[in-house]
């Protein structure tokens, strides 16, 4: 279960997305069901890829198990991208289409930072262990 941890960030996609399609995304308490989703994928990415407990000492090791949950992520976007699609094909609002764009944001945003968050501390107990 810990290996698919992210995709459990895909549910609170669809709920921001719906969130959005009924009401103005220009409001500013939105911003809290954004940042919320942010912090959850953060949050199961760092749980997925053990970033603060785990003691490798060779970025290829980070690397091989990083390419799984980028597969992942990749999933998850390719599955945002197509409801993105069908939203347009219906014709959704404005609203909905932003919810999409950041809910992938968001996904791309985390991966970011999982993977330099992991490196470094791959970095830092490597020269530890010197």
């Amino acid at each position: 279960m810990k290996k698919f941890a992210v995709l459990l960030v895909f549910p609170l996609h669809l709920m921001l997305c719906w969130l959005f399609e009924y009401g103005s995304p220009a409001d500013y308490v939105y911003f809290g069901p954004v940042l919320f989703v942010l912090l959850a994928d953060f949050a199961l990415s760092a749980w997925e890829l053990d970033i603060f407990t785990s003691h490798r000492n060779s970025i290829r090791v980070f690397a091989k198990e990083y390419l799984p949950y980028l597969l992942q992520k990749g999933i998850i976007l390719a599955a945002d991208a197509g409801m993105f699609g069908i939203g347009l094909k219906l014709q959704y609002s404005l609203g909905y289409c932003v919810s999409v764009g950041l809910a992938a944001a968001s996904l791309l945003l985390s991966a970011l930072v999982a993977f330099v968050t992991g490196a470094a501390r791959t970095m830092m107990y490597h020269d530890e262990k010197r």
